[in-house]
């Protein structure tokens, strides 16, 4: 549902996906001023860990997810420091095994089960695999490695068409205050958009289970956050 308020004036210059609250795949279409927002939202988070320049970020994801991910790639970059990608998929969990070993790492975003899975069928603890470096991980994977004695493990989210990742506090995922008008309603997250953007979004439904929880979080940073229940 869009906002009546918000209009379609934004050019886009990419169109990825998001994944609607039934599960459906949707086009989203974004731009260069939604990328930026993104990047200083990423900021203002990554801000927290004191990370310097010069280190390497392992970066898991799909091809399609740009839309909601790029920003964060970027938001790595303006610190520089070296982005490495691999897909977030069982089939390329060898790579981000190897990454692992050949690169000092200081970070790794976007971890999923199908990674997990991957590294599962070769026989590879992930434990040892992330060792020493400040893990994102998505639902599925989180558990799993926060279970896991001596790792950094914190939350990354897809929530509809936003993308949510966890400072150092451990209290929930934010997302930006100034893009979004993030609600709870029936346990479910919903969003809509706060300025104009290429597809604004009005009360739409991400069909993630969670609370908000809004106020300044222990790392300074008052951006809502979403705690998955």
């Amino acid at each position: 549902m869009n906002n009546p308020d918000l209009k379609f004036d934004i050019s886009p210059i990419a169109v990825g996906r998001y994944i609607a609250a039934d599960g459906s795949r949707k086009t989203l279409a974004y731009s260069a001023l939604e990328l930026e927002r993104a990047r200083l939202a990423a900021v203002r988070v990554l801000d927290a860990f004191h990370f310097r320049t010069g280190g390497n970020v392992m970066f898991t994801a799909m091809w399609d997810e740009g839309a909601q991910l790029l920003g964060v790639e970027r938001a790595i970059m303006s610190y520089g420091m070296v982005v490495v990608s691999a897909d977030s998929s069982v089939f390329d969990a060898g790579r981000v095994a190897n990454i692992s070993r050949r690169f000092k790492l200081i970070a790794a975003m976007g971890i999923t089960p199908g990674t997990l899975e991957g590294l599962a069928r070769m026989d590879l603890d992930p434990a040892k695999v992330f060792e020493g470096m400040v893990v994102w991980a998505r639902p599925g994977a989180y558990e799993t490695l926060k279970a896991l004695p001596g790792l950094q493990v914190y939350r990354c989210l897809e929530v509809g068409p936003a993308f949510a990742i966890e400072c150092p506090a451990g209290h929930g995922a934010h997302l930006d205050r100034f893009e979004w008008n993030v609600e709870e309603e029936g346990g479910e997250v919903v969003l809509s958009s706060r300025l104009e953007r290429s597809e604004p979004f009005y009360k739409l439904r991400t069909g993630l289970k969670g609370k908000v929880i809004h106020g300044v979080c222990d790392c300074g940073n008052p951006d809502p956050r979403v705690l998955p229940t």
